[in-house]
């Protein structure tokens, strides 16, 4: 009785074993796929390349997208570009990928994880000195009476055109708020006006 079942038992791991092995197996190494997770590229120019064995052309870079055709092995077909474990080709004129590993691609080999990282060079500080900018201080000038030497006009704006507000008599005393440039601003019969600072004394 122990013989018999330890009989089953054996079969039954045998067969455990043999499921396993089935499973890990691939039924044609060319009809497998590379999967995209790899760390390693190829450098190559476009160029035909040949089959190493039968393989899979596929719509996109997956084991689960379209299956477009299959490559016999040492079939050429057109390689574009290897993109870490998948390789576009060009397939009876549509667009194509295949697992790079089944490809006789020559070319060289890129390790991803090895590609030096170009550090970001920081800016070269300015050697130039700034010149600080000169601060534009307006001098806040003290109103001040003035006599007129002559009589003048009093006028509305800076200008020996501008409109007359009026004429000061000579010897009348008039409020100079400021001066600028050849003309003073005065206080005319409570309006602001202009007259030619010549024409104006201080005593």
């Amino acid at each position: 009785m122990n013989n018999v079942m330890n009989r089953k038992s054996i079969k039954m791991v045998a067969a455990a074993g043999l499921a396993l092995t089935l499973a890990f197996t691939t039924v044609g190494a060319g009809t497998i796929n590379a999967d995209a997770a790899q760390t390693t590229k190829y450098v190559a120019k476009p160029q035909m390349v040949t089959a190493k064995s039968d393989v899979k052309v596929r719509a996109g870079e997956s084991t689960k997208s379209k299956v477009l055709g299959v490559l016999k092995k040492g079939e050429k077909v057109y390689f574009v570009k290897d993109d870490y474990g998948w390789s576009k080709v060009t397939y009876k004129g549509k667009t194509g990928y295949v697992g790079t590993r089944y490809l006789n691609i020559p070319g060289k080999q890129v390790d991803s994880k090895k590609a030096p990282v170009k550090k970001a060079t920081p800016a070269k500080a300015s050697t130039k000195k700034v010149t600080p900018t000169k601060k534009t201080t307006s001098k806040v000038q003290a109103s001040k009476t003035v006599t007129a030497k002559t009589a003048v006009n009093v006028r509305a704006s800076q200008s020996k055109t501008s409109k007359v507000l009026g004429v000061l008599k000579k010897g009348e005393k008039v409020t100079v708020v400021k001066e600028s440039r050849g003309w003073s601003q005065v206080t005319y019969k409570g309006k602001t006006g202009y007259v030619a600072t010549q024409f104006l004394s201080t005593k």
